[in-house]
This record gives structure tokens, C-alpha cells and sequence, in this order.
């Protein structure tokens, strides 16, 4: 009787996350008109450019702090790195900070390096990403050594033994780390209101920053065009994300 009152506790509490993570997607559904599309799609010419930047920002995203965070894993667990764990914990930790805090340090570094208001200026604070880097390694050190041992005797080089050894056997983490560093590079709000002022460089999450009187309606067409691509990369990538995540919680 405990385990059904439990089990019944469990679905009503899933039904309610579930509603309320779909009903701004309804209610957009439900705002937006095809005649909204039309003016989106045909008429504003300010979409696709923005529209193209915020995919080559979530790409770059993706794709650098996958390889980043798939190197700096294997040095911190694989290759005998002495304070690989001491790394992984202060990596816990900066997991924790509000992204807020970073801000401004960024911002400082971006500057004196003269990175301010291009396209680097969101790609690299991004690309260096503790989640990951955390995620990845958690992956690795699940993996048996055995492989990796063999593969020693037959080479010295690392990146040989890292790219034709180690990445088969990362490729579901991988394949996770970059859908998620994705959807985050897509929809990063405080990085382009910080690091860019140059209109052409700003990428669709701050669209509402360029409109004009009266176009406040197509916000809810963009949220729905926006969905697309992200719901298209959870769809090719859907076995490799329930591989690597269900490892990584058992």
C-alpha cells in the first residue's frame, strides 16, 4: 500500500514539472499566428542574421568545449596527473558559482586582451566550460583502464592513444556534452548584452534588444523557430544522450 501511495506521489509530482515545463510552450504555440511567421520569416531581414549568429556561437560552443573538455578529462584521470582529483573538486565548485559572478572577471580579461566586441568574446568564456570538463571526466572514470594499458605498449603518444583509444569509447559523453554546451551557447542572454555592442554580432537570445515599436508580437514566433534546431539535435543525438547520461547516474 505504501509503494502504490508512493508510486501514485511520484506520477502527480512528474505530471506537475511536466506541465509546468511545456505550458510556455503552449502558450507560445497558442500566441502565434501564421501571419506572424510571414512577417518572421519574409519581411524582417534583421532575423537571419541573428539567426545564423546565435547557430555558429552554439556550434563553436559545442564542438570547442567538447574537444576541451575531452582533453583536459584525460589529463586530469588518464594520464597521470597527480592532483587530477583535487582539480575535479574545485571544478565541483565553480559549478556552483551563479554565472553572474563571472561576469565581470571575464569582462576584465576579455578587455585587456582586446577581445571586446567580436565574436571570440562569446565563444571562449563558454568554451571553457566546468560543467564539461566535470561531466567528462565523471564518464572517464567509469571506463576501464585495460584498453588504454594495451595501447601503451604499443605507443607513447598520448593524442594517438586519445583519439583512437579513449574518444570510441567517450563518443555517447561526447555527443551529450556537446548538445548541452549548445543549447547553452544558443540561448546565452548575459555574455552578448556584456561583451558585444556591435549589432552585427549579437545573436538571437537578445533579439527584443534591436526591435522596433510594434514588432514585440513576432517574440513569440521567434521562441517557436528557435526551438527548432534544438529539438532537431536532441532528436539525431537522442541514443548517444540516454548512453551517456545513464552511465553517468549509475
Amino acid at each position: 500500500m505504501k509503494k502504490q501511495f508512493g508510486k501514485i506521489i511520484a506520477v502527480f509530482i512528474l505530471f506537475l514539472v511536466s506541465a509546468a515545463l511545456l505550458l510556455p510552450v503552449i502558450f507560445m504555440v497558442c500566441k502565434a499566428s501564421p501571419n506572424d511567421f510571414y512577417l518572421l520569416l519574409i519581411e524582417k531581414f534583421w532575423f537571419y542574421p541573428k539567426f545564423w549568429n546565435s547557430l555558429f556561437y552554439a556550434a563553436g560552443i559545442g564542438a570547442g568545449a567538447s574537444l576541451l573538455s575531452l582533453l583536459a578529462a584525460f589529463g586530469l584521470t588518464k594520464a597521470g596527473f597527480r592532483y587530477g582529483k583535487s582539480i575535479s573538486f574545485l571544478l565541483l565548485l565553480l559549478m556552483l558559482m551563479p554565472l553572474q559572478t563571472t561576469l565581470l572577471p571575464n569582462y576584465i580579461g576579455l578587455r585587456d586582451l582586446g577581445l571586446l566586441d567580436t565574436r571570440k568574446a562569446l565563444l571562449l568564456p563558454m568554451i571553457c566550460s566546468p560543467f564539461a570538463i566535470y561531466l567528462m571526466c565523471r564518464y572517464m572514470e567509469g571506463i576501464s583502464d585495460e584498453n588504454w594499458e594495451a595501447a601503451r605498449l604499443e605507443t607513447d603518444s598520448l593524442f594517438q592513444i586519445l583519439f583512437c583509444v579513449v574518444f570510441p569509447q567517450m563518443r555517447a559523453c561526447v555527443a551529450a556534452v556537446f548538445v548541452f554546451m549548445f543549447a547553452e551557447g544558443f540561448n546565452m542572454i548575459e555574455q552578448p548584452l556584456y561583451y558585444v555592442k556591435q549589432d552585427k554580432l549579437k545573436p538571437l537570445s537578445i533579439i527584443t534588444d534591436s526591435m522596433q515599436a510594434g514588432e514585440e508580437k513576432l517574440i513569440y514566433a521567434i521562441g517557436i523557430v528557435c526551438m527548432i534546431p534544438l529539438l532537431f539535435l536532441y532528436w539525431f543525438y537522442e541514443e548517444e544522450l540516454a548512453d551517456g547520461l545513464g552511465r553517468l547516474i549509475m
